[in-house]
C-alpha cells in the first residue's frame, strides 16, 4: 500500500506517544475540570489538543520577508525561480512545525509573479518552460516530503485565479496543468480557484480561459475547489486579501486591525456536539438555551487557552521573519488571530427536535438555519464583549463525526444514531439523493452566517470530464445561492496492479480487487483506507446528487 511505511514509522509513534500524553496531561492540569470532562464525555470537542500550550492552529503567512527580492543570491534566471520555489518551500517545512493545522497561500500566482518581476526575469521560452517544470517538481515534492509529524504531507492550500500579468497567468496555468498531469495518486495540495467577475468568471473576462482550465481540472481530478467572490459573504471584501487556509479556514474580520486573511490565522477552535443538546432537550425553546450555555463555554476554554498561549516560547520564527505581518509578540498575535465556535450535525438535530429531514421540510430547515444563527449571534457577542476574533467555524468533523455519534448511541436511542456518524456542519445528508440546484440552495444561506469558514459540496457519480460548461454553470449557480466556498466530489479509483482509474469495485481492465479509492474527507482529498471510522461509515452512504433542471 502507498505511503504505509511513510506513515507508521518509528519516530511517528513515538510521536503518537508524546500526543496521547500532552493531551491528558492538558486535561488534567490546565482546562477546568468539568470542562475537561465534557470533553471527554464527548459533548464538546478541543481540537488540537496537543498544541494547547504552545502553538496556534493555522495561518495565511505573509511573504514580504521570505520573498524579498534583496535577499535572492541567484544569477541567472533559471537558479531565480528555482530559488523562489525553495524559499517557499523551506518556509512550509519551517511553519508546519509551528502549528497544528494547514498553510495557506492567498495569492499564490500574484506573489511569484511579483518577485519573478522584481528580478527582471524575462517572461522567455526558456523561463515559461523553467516555471512549468519547477511548478510540477514544487508540487511532487508537497506529496511526496513526509516530514510533519514524520508521517504526513503537508497541509497547503494554493489560492490562485486573479493575477493578469504576463507571469502571474502562467503560473497558474503551470500549477493547473501540473496538478492535472501529476501522478493519479498524489493528492496535494489543496488548490483553491477564485473566481471573479470582471477577471475570470464571464466570457469575455481577461482571466476565463484559467477558469475553465480550473473547471477542466477539476472534472478530472476533485481539484481545483472554488472561492466564490460574488457570493454574499465574500462581496464586500478585498478579493487579493481574502483566502482559504486548509481545508475551509477563513479569517477575513478583524476587531484588532485591517480586516484580511494574510499574516494572520485560526488560534484554536472547540466544536459542540449539537446533536447530544437536542436528545437531552424537550423542547426547542430547551435546546435553544442549553446550547447558549454550550457556546459559553467553549467562549470560556478558548479564552482560557489563549492565556495559555500567550506564554510559548515556540514560535520564534514566526516572529523572526514577521510572518503574522508585523506582530512582535504574542500578545499582538492572539488579538489578529481568531477564536473559532465550531458544530456539527445540524441535519440529525433538526430531525430530532422535529421528526423531519433538514431537506424535506421548510419547518426543519427554519430551525437549522435559527441554531446556526444562534451560534453567530453568541459569536459575535463575545467579540464584542472581549474585543477579540470570535468567529463561527462550520466544522471540517473529520474525527468528531464517528466519536460524537458512537459516544451517543451508547446513551441514547434514535434512529439518526443507527448510522453511526454525524453529518458535517449544516450539509444535507450525505445519501439526500437531491438535486446539485436543491442541495445549494439549502446550504448556501448557512455560509453569510459561517465567518469562520464553511464550504458547500455537490457530489457526482463519476468524473463529469466532457461537463466543463455544465460545471461553470453550477459554480455560478452556487455563487448566487450565497455559498462562499465550493467544492464537487466524486469516486476516483485506481488499480494498484495495472494503473486503470475510473469509478469501479474491482478492475475493469485486469480484475483485481486491489483498488486505491480517493475520496475527499473533509476538504483534503485523501486515500480511503486512512479515513476515520466515521468517514468511512460516511463515505459508504454517499449518494450523488440529481442533475436535474433547477427545481427553486
Amino acid at each position: 500500500m502507498e505511503n504505509a511505511a511513510a506513515r507508521d514509522n518509528f519516530v511517528s509513534g513515538l510521536y503518537e506517544e508524546a500526543v496521547k500524553q500532552e493531551k491528558n496531561f492538558i486535561l488534567n492540569n490546565l482546562v477546568k475540570p468539568e470542562y475537561a470532562e465534557m470533553h471527554r464525555n464527548a459533548e464538546i470537542h478541543l481540537h488540537d489538543l496537543e498544541g494547547y500550550r504552545f502553538v496556534y492552529n493555522c495561518c495565511t503567512p505573509a511573504l514580504q520577508d521570505i520573498l524579498d527580492a534583496k535577499k535572492f543570491v541567484s544569477t541567472n534566471d533559471f537558479s531565480k525561480i528555482a530559488e523562489i520555489f525553495g524559499k517557499i518551500e523551506s518556509l512550509i517545512s519551517s511553519l508546519a512545525v509551528c502549528q497544528t493545522g494547514g498553510i495557506g497561500f492567498a495569492n499564490f500566482d500574484i506573489d511569484i509573479a511579483d518577485v519573478l518581476e522584481k528580478l527582471n526575469v524575462p517572461f522567455s521560452e526558456a523561463n515559461r518552460d523553467a516555471m512549468t517544470d519547477l511548478a510540477a517538481l514544487f508540487l511532487n515534492w508537497v506529496n511526496t516530503t513526509r516530514t510533519r509529524y514524520c508521517r504526513e504531507p503537508y497541509y497547503i492550500s494554493l489560492n490562485l485565479g486573479l493575477a493578469t500579468s504576463e507571469w502571474g497567468r502562467f503560473i497558474t496555468k503551470s500549477i493547473l496543468k501540473a496538478y492535472l498531469e501529476q501522478s493519479i495518486h498524489y493528492e496535494r495540495p489543496n488548490i483553491i480557484f477564485k473566481v471573479k467577475k470582471g477577471v475570470n468568471a464571464d466570457a469575455s473576462d481577461p482571466n476565463h480561459d484559467l477558469f475553465l482550465q480550473a473547471l477542466h481540472c477539476t472534472a478530472n481530478r476533485m481539484i481545483p475547489t472554488y472561492l466564490l467572490l460574488d457570493s454574499e459573504p465574500n462581496r464586500g471584501c478585498d478579493p487579493e486579501k481574502l483566502g482559504i487556509m486548509g481545508c475551509r479556514t477563513r479569517v477575513y474580520q478583524n476587531s484588532n486591525g485591517p480586516e484580511q486573511t494574510i499574516g494572520r490565522g485560526n488560534i484554536a477552535y472547540v466544536s459542540i456536539n449539537l446533536p447530544r443538546i437536542a436528545l437531552q432537550s424537550g423542547s426547542v425553546v430547551d435546546f435553544m438555551e442549553k446550547l447558549e450555555e454550550k457556546a459559553h463555554v467553549c467562549k470560556d476554554i478558548l479564552l482560557s487557552r489563549m492565556e495559555t498561549l500567550k506564554k510559548t516560547q515556540k514560535l520564534g520564527f514566526v516572529f523572526e521573519n514577521h510572518l503574522w505581518n508585523e506582530v512582535a509578540n504574542m500578545d499582538e498575535l492572539v488579538k489578529q488571530g481568531t477564536l473559532s465556535l465550531g458544530f456539527i450535525g445540524i441535519s440529525e438535530t433538526v430531525e430530532i427536535l422535529t421528526g423531519e429531514k433538514l431537506y424535506l421540510s421548510k419547518n426543519a430547515e427554519q430551525l437549522g438555519f435559527d441554531i446556526v444563527k444562534k451560534l453567530r449571534n453568541c459569536a459575535d457577542s463575545f467579540r464584542r464583549e472581549t474585543g477579540l476574533n470570535f468567529s463561527l467555524l462550520a466544522t471540517p468533523g473529520e474525527l468528531i463525526s464517528g466519536r460524537f455519534a458512537e459516544a451517543d448511541k451508547k446513551m441514547f436511542e434514535h434512529p439518526v444514531l443507527e448510522k453511526e456518524f454525524y453529518t458535517n456542519s449544516f450539509h444535507v445528508e450525505v445519501d439526500s439523493g437531491i438535486s446539485l440546484y436543491d442541495k445549494l440552495r439549502i446550504e448556501g444561506k448557512f455560509h453569510a452566517l459561517c465567518n469562520g469558514g464553511s464550504i458547500a459540496y455537490v457530489e457526482f457519480n463519476d468524473a463529469p470530464m466532457e461537463n466543463v460548461e455544465a460545471l461553470e454553470d453550477l459554480v455560478g449557480y452556487a455563487a448566487a445561492q450565497g455559498v462562499s466556498y465550493f467544492g464537487m466530489n466524486f469516486p476516483l479509483d485506481i488499480c494498484r496492479d495495472c494503473g486503470h482509474k475510473g469509478t469501479f469495485d474491482d478492475c475493469p481492465v485486469c480484475g483485481s480487487k486491489n483498488i486505491r479509492r480517493i475520496r475527499r474527507v473533509s476538504g483534503y482529498l485523501e486515500d480511503l483506507d486512512y479515513f476515520t471510522k466515521g468517514k468511512t461509515r460516511e463515505v459508504a452512504k454517499r449518494r450523488a446528487n440529481d442533475r436535474s433542471a433547477k427545481n427553486c
